[in-house]
């Protein structure tokens, strides 16, 4: 039994030492394919560096309306959110006072123009009878210096009948711009009062677009620069100018307010809000187009050629996108060969015979 006994556990011992043996098992390995397939050179290029801000659609024509005289408001035509254009009468005041005012002036121009007439008559009457000896010069003189104040008083009436008639106009509120109501003060029947403002409108013509920049980009931004702006209210995208930059910065924020002109566009209104893109700098980054790209195994990348033109897949870390290129990260110097286009059957080590240089 003993015998039996070792004889089984050396029978199980050679089949566990057999089966802890090291030698690795044997695969076929098929050879590496051969293609004729066009090659291109990775390309390094200027990128330029941009810095994103937001802000707002402003406009740079606010006015605010109000009255040279004092006057109850009769009419006021507009309200907020209308539209108004240059010449249209927006506020009309009580005329009583001025219409008065120029009724009793040119009453005070009449007796100053009668007054002049009769002192002129009384001085060729006393320049005829001076001239028979019948007058002293003195009274003459007297009747002469009558008819000066009487044409000084004269004028001073006329010059104020034309300020009374002046006044008129201001009774009257036309719109001096092109633009949009935003705000009414007053309401019809208030007292309108000098620099009190009865209403406010904005000109829908002259927009800017308001942005903030902090301090550490301020050094590469400079006024007529060309900026880029995206309204996404309207999905529009358009290239705005820097028109004035704001030396004094928010002493909290370190931010600086930058305006950008804006052209004229259809619905573009105060307020919208946006994004603009400053062109700040440029750097050198290799750049591959986005049909020379490969997708394996979940990771992004090319084929490499190397020495021997051997096929190696290289993953690559991309930066930025663009419709029909990609920005390399990593992965790529410049000057590496690549294989140009899509092949779904090349694999690794595969080899291209006689790689041509793709220039598209």
């Amino acid at each position: 039994m003993i015998i039996k006994y070792y004889m089984i556990v050396y029978a199980v011992l050679v089949v566990f030492l057999s089966s802890c043996s090291n030698d690795p098992p044997v695969y076929s390995k098929s050879p590496p394919a051969v293609y004729d397939l066009p090659v291109t050179q990775v390309k390094i290029e200027n990128i330029p560096v941009y810095y994103s801000t937001i802000g707002s659609v402003i406009s740079d024509a606010r006015i605010e309306l109000s009255s040279r005289i004092t006057g109850f408001i009769n009419k006021i035509t507009v309200h907020e959110g209308m539209t108004v254009s240059t010449g249209q009468l927006l506020i009309s005041l009580d005329d009583s006072d001025v219409e008065g005012a120029i009724n009793q002036t040119m009453s005070t121009v009449a007796k100053a123009n009668a007054t002049l007439l009769d002192a002129e008559t009384d001085v060729k009457r006393f320049e005829a009878l001076f001239a028979r000896g019948s007058a002293s010069d003195n009274a003459l003189r007297k009747v002469c210096l009558q008819r000066d104040i009487a044409r000084d008083s004269l004028g001073e009436a006329k010059a104020v009948l034309k300020t009374a008639i002046s006044q008129r106009k201001y009774t009257r509120i036309l719109c001096p711009v092109n633009g949009v109501v935003i705000n009414r003060q007053k309401r019809v029947g208030d007292l309108a009062t000098p620099g009190i403002p009865i209403l406010t409108i904005e000109s829908d013509q002259a927009l800017l677009f308001n942005t903030y920049v902090p301090e550490s980009r301020m050094a590469h931004i400079r006024v007529n620069d060309i900026v880029s702006v995206a309204i996404d209210a309207l999905a529009i995208n358009f290239e705005g100018q820097v028109s004035r930059i704001v030396p004094s910065g928010d002493p909290v924020s370190r931010r600086y307010q930058v305006k950008i002109t804006t052209p004229v566009i259809d619905g573009l209104l105060p307020g919208m809000f946006g994004r603009s893109k400053f062109l700040i700098s440029y750097h050198k980054s290799p750049v591959v187009k986005k049909s020379n790209i490969y997708v394996r195994g979940g990771l992004t990348g090319v084929f490499l050629l190397d020495k021997e033109n051997r096929i190696r897949f290289r993953w690559l870390r991309i930066a930025r996108q663009w419709p029909d290129r990609l920005e390399v990260n990593a992965g790529l110097s410049g000057g590496e060969r690549i294989i140009a286009g899509q092949f779904p059957e090349l694999r690794e080590g595969d080899i291209i015979k006689e790689a041509g240089k793709d220039e598209r």
